[in-house]
């Protein structure tokens, strides 16, 4: 058989015999199947300057794998008693396995608990949050309730109604020619009500203290139109309320009876309005 030779030789041709048979391409490098990344079709493309058929490359990767195949069987042979040798160290894996599949689901059940645990402290502690805002929104109208309560025994102790001044008297007393006159009430200063404050309204016209007054239960109305015209103790205070509007409106009545300016009594005109209201 004659000798083979194969393409990269030198370029040459004085070294190659006119009636030798025509070269043969390299065989594979094992290394080129090793890359971490190898693709068939780019190993295949960088074989377009083989001179080589497809048929004899198929023969050739052929051959190679037998080749592996039986280096395989070889070494799997020769190192028969290690394969042995590792069989024997993994006896007894699936019990190994078994307990920690069993630890897996203790710590599971335990997970389970304190999520469930978890849930319920949350449930208990929104429904506390719950409650507290309740509570909170109670104590806001209870002292809401003691406000009112406190204006109304003051304006009944300004108005001394806690001294049976009937409603529609006043503590003006007619002359004799039937003109209003301001009882002592209205003009003298007491230790809880002082018209100092109230200097700069001297020019309007309108008493200090009828316009105090005013301001006051008007005050006491709005306190008590933030709740309920239903509520118990609203409803309770009714009564109080009508008496207090009632000589407060008589008081304004006898002032503008007085008044003898139309400006001033227009501006009285429009307290009462406010106060009927």
């Amino acid at each position: 058989m004659s000798s083979r030779f194969y393409f990269g030789g030198s370029d040459s041709g004085s070294d190659v015999d006119d009636d030798a048979p025509l070269p043969f391409p390299k065989p594979l490098d094992r290394s080129a199947f090793l890359a971490p990344d190898f693709d068939a079709t780019e190993f295949l493309s960088s074989l377009s300057n083989r001179f080589q058929t497809l048929e004899d490359l198929q023969t050739e990767l052929r051959e190679l794998s037998q080749t592996l195949n039986k280096e395989l069987v070889d070494l799997v042979n020769d190192n028969y008693q290690d394969f042995l040798t590792l069989g024997s160290t993994l006896s007894g894996g699936e019990e190994r396995i078994e307990d920690i599949r069993l630890g897996l689901l203790g710590f599971q059940r335990e997970v389970n608990a304190i999520r469930g645990t978890v849930a319920t402290r949350r449930n208990e502690v929104a429904e506390l949050l719950k409650r507290k805002k309740a509570l909170r929104q109670e104590t806001g109208i209870a002292r809401s309730l003691l406000e009112i309560a406190d204006r109304l025994d003051e304006l009944e102790v300004k108005f001394n109604i806690s001294k049976g001044r009937a409603p529609g008297s006043t503590d003006d007393a007619k002359s004799k020619d039937g003109t209003v006159q301001w009882g002592e009430d209205w003009v003298e200063n007491t230790n809880y009500d002082s018209d100092d404050e109230y200097e700069s309204d001297e020019d309007s016209g309108v008493p200090p203290r009828l316009r105090r007054r005013t301001e006051e239960f008007l005050m006491l109305k709005q306190l008590m139109s933030r709740h309920s015209a239903h509520h118990p103790f609203i409803l309770a205070q009714d009564s109080r309320i009508r008496n207090i509007q009632e000589i407060l409106l008589a008081d304004i009545e006898a002032a503008i009876k007085q008044e003898p300016q139309v400006k001033i009594k227009q501006q009285m005109l429009q307290i009462r309005a406010a106060v009927e209201g």
